[in-house]
């Protein structure tokens, strides 16, 4: 089989599709360079640069039946490329956020070191009280905060009126606040459940 290039792609991709290996180290071979090269651009060290581009070419095996052959394979996985990347940079920024905030606040708002929390309890409480929640308040609150969709986009999609759907999502989110606030057994300070929110919501609606 001939190395992947414009030409042969789509095909290698088809073939792909079909659960090909042979196809599947083609493409492999000739984007993952692409991919570590283009990740090191936006900064990313090579090594971890190389750990990303293994795991994206993972779950493209993984879920290589919704592979769509008509279309841009190479722009499919810098889209994939650049959601990896926006997600790990808004995993550190956001625990950066907490954890200064937590150096500069908890010690006072929390007397003993059994009410401290930190970082990963808090993501982990949240996972837990969104995992609680009525299936479809989850589903949408799913759907606006990690796929991203617009509500006017989950109104088509489930077959719900717009105003149904923000209800749902306004019920979400005050279920979460009140449950965190009941956890951690004190009102949260804004900033608190700022933090557990901005896990899960994108930074621009």
């Amino acid at each position: 089989m001939k190395r992947a290039s414009l030409h042969n792609t789509e095909q290698l991709v088809k073939c792909l599709r079909s659960g090909c290996e042979k196809s599947y180290t083609e493409l492999f071979n000739y984007f993952y360079p692409k991919i570590i090269n283009t990740a090191k651009k936006f900064g990313l060290p090579e090594e971890e640069a190389k750990e990303m581009a293994q795991e994206i070419f993972l779950n493209i095996w993984k879920s290589r039946d919704n592979l769509k052959p008509e279309l841009s394979f190479n722009a499919y996985l810098l889209t994939i490329l650049k959601s990896k990347l926006y997600q790990k940079a808004k995993s550190e920024v956001l625990k950066a956020k907490y954890e200064k905030y937590a150096l500069n606040h908890f010690e006072v708002s929390f007397n003993s070191t059994d009410n401290q929390i930190d970082y990963e309890e808090l993501e982990k409480i949240s996972n837990d009280v969104i995992e609680k929640l009525p299936s479809q308040q989850k589903e949408i609150f799913f759907m606006r905060t990690i796929k991203h969709v617009s509500s006017g986009e989950i109104s088509d999609q489930l077959g719900l009126s717009k105003r149904t759907v923000e209800n749902h999502f306004y019920l979400a989110t005050k279920t979460i606040k009140n449950e965190l606030e009941k956890r951690f057994r004190l009102p949260l300070k804004p900033l608190h459940i700022e933090v557990a929110f901005l896990m899960f919501l994108p930074w621009v609606f």
